[in-house]
Order: structure tokens, then C-alpha cells, then sequence
């Protein structure tokens, strides 16, 4: 069994956030070419053809006064993960410097819409992680019993610091934290991070393959290998970077099935056996 923690299909409404000269550079970085719209039909085949049982659909949105200004609305992520006879489950996007919004649409989106766990995006709200006015959201995702994955890696700069997972992980243990991207260029200081927090999880898509973040795959087959989860972060790099992924090392059969699969399972409330 397979989970790809964050992967997005490449549909008309979600390729409009992550295409045009905005973008050009991370495109460029990434070493791929902006893929052409397709219909979501499609997203749901390219999963199965490479070996995917259940991908995960994390939104990204930036609101004002509970109007989305950017990003894909939430229901739209959770129409798509509900034609996708199970193969892909939803995350809201939720914008952390629209506090009193953010707490409404958290409570319909996992009650009503049924998300799996809400997706912030530090960078652009210009909030860090560890703003005592973000508490209530991460508290409120604690009661919800859903995780809180943050956008962080090399293009939020400051935002995606590790150190600011710190103290809101120590105050908050009831809330599971990911750390999207979560590998370079600070990658030992992640580890360290998970070490020291056990309701922090590293996710190092994309960037697993830059220099220095091999520590992130031995720390994976060994010492966190309960606190590491896998994710593709397609269309930004392919659904086959498993195969790349998995034979960066040679994996403990233990180790590779809770990185692959059962440490996101329990992060979605999905039974080891599924």
C-alpha cells in the first residue's frame, strides 16, 4: 500500500494557480515542464498507473473577510476527492491571517465536507508558524482530530524556518504538525525538530534529492522512521519519484511500510490494514 501524502491533480482550476510568468522560476528549479490541463478523470488514472492507492489532495487558499482570494475553494477539493471512489482524500486550505474565518471554515470543512486535515501556507499569509494568534487554529484542528501540514521548503524563506514549529509543537501536543517540503536546506534541523517533537512529522517532497538531505532517509529507515511520510508533491515532480525514493537506500521492511503508508494512515484515520 501506497500513500502520496500531497499530490494535486492537473486540472484547468488547479493548474490556473501554478502556471504563468509568477512561476517560470519554480518550474525551472523543479526541472519540469508546466504540464497541460487535464480533465480530473485522468489524475485519477495516473495514480493507479503508478501504484498509488490513495493520494492526498492538500488545498492552498488565501482569503479576505471570508471571500477566497486565491487558491481552489475547499469544496472543490472535496468534490474531487468524492468522484474518486476513495483513491484520493481532501485537505482544506486554510489561511491562518483570517483567524475568525479560518475556525468557521475548519469546523464545515471536516464535519460537513468531510477533510481529512487543513493545509496552511505561512509564506503567503506573512504569519509565522509559532504567532500566538494562530493557537486557536491549531487548537482547533487537535478537536477536530485532523493534522495541520505547512507549506514550508526553500521558496518561503523565513517562513519555513523549522524553529518556528518548535514552540507551538511543545504547547500544543494534542496537534499533529507536517512539515511539508520539509528537507532542504535545513534538513538536519527538521530532523532534529522530529527528534525532539514527536507530534512533528517531516514530509520532504520535492526536495529530497537536493544536496544534504540524505540524513533524511537515514534518519527514515531508523531513528523517526515513525515521524517521516512520502509524498510526490506532484504535478512539481512526478507520481514515479517513489521508485527514485525508494531506492535512495536500502530500507528495513518496517521502516519503508510506515514511511510509505502507516504513519500517514494514522495521520488520516485510516486503519493499517485498509
Amino acid at each position: 500500500m501506497l500513500i502520496d501524502f500531497r499530490t494535486r491533480p492537473i486540472t484547468p482550476e488547479y493548474m490556473a494557480l501554478v502556471s504563468g510568468p509568477s512561476r517560470a522560476l519554480n518550474w525551472r528549479r523543479w526541472g519540469l515542464p508546466v504540464p497541460n490541463p487535464e480533465p480530473l478523470e485522468n489524475f485519477f488514472e495516473h495514480l493507479k498507473k503508478a501504484g498509488v492507492d490513495i493520494g492526498v489532495f492538500t488545498g492552498r487558499q488565501s482569503t479576505t473577510l471570508g471571500e477566497m482570494t486565491f487558491g481552489v475553494s475547499n469544496d472543490y477539493v472535496a468534490s474531487c476527492a468524492a468522484a474518486s471512489s476513495g483513491r484520493l482524500l481532501g485537505v482544506a486550505g486554510i489561511d491562518i491571517s483570517d483567524q475568525a474565518f479560518a475556525l468557521e471554515e475548519m469546523e464545515r470543512c471536516v464535519r460537513e465536507l468531510g477533510l481529512k486535515g487543513i493545509s496552511i501556507d505561512p509564506g503567503r499569509a506573512k504569519v509565522f508558524v509559532d504567532d500566538r494568534s494562530v493557537y486557536p487554529i491549531y487548537e482547533k484542528a487537535a478537536e477536530l482530530g485532523v493534522p495541520v501540514i505547512i507549506t514550508m521548503g526553500p521558496f518561503v524563506g523565513k517562513y519555513g524556518d523549522p524553529s518556528t514549529v518548535d514552540a507551538p509543537a511543545a504547547d500544543l501536543p494534542g496537534t499533529n504538525f507536517v512539515c511539508s517540503h520539509a528537507c532542504w536546506p535545513q534538513a538536519t534541523e527538521f530532523l532534529a525538530l522530529a527528534y525532539r517533537r514527536t507530534n512533528v512529522f517531516i514530509e520532504p517532497s520535492i526536495y529530497w534529492n537536493l544536496p544534504g538531505a540524505f540524513p533524511v532517509f537515514e534518519a527514515a529507515n531508523g531513528l523517526l522512521q515513525d515521524q517521516i511520510i512520502y509524498a510526490s508533491a506532484y504535478p512539481f515532480s512526478t507520481l514515479e519519484s517513489i521508485d527514485s525514493f525508494k531506492a535512495q537506500i536500502e530500507w528495513d521492511e518496517g521502516a519503508w511500510r510506515k514511511v510509505s503508508f502507516s504513519n500517514a494512515a494514522a495521520l488520516l484515520g485510516i486503519s493499517d490494514d485498509h
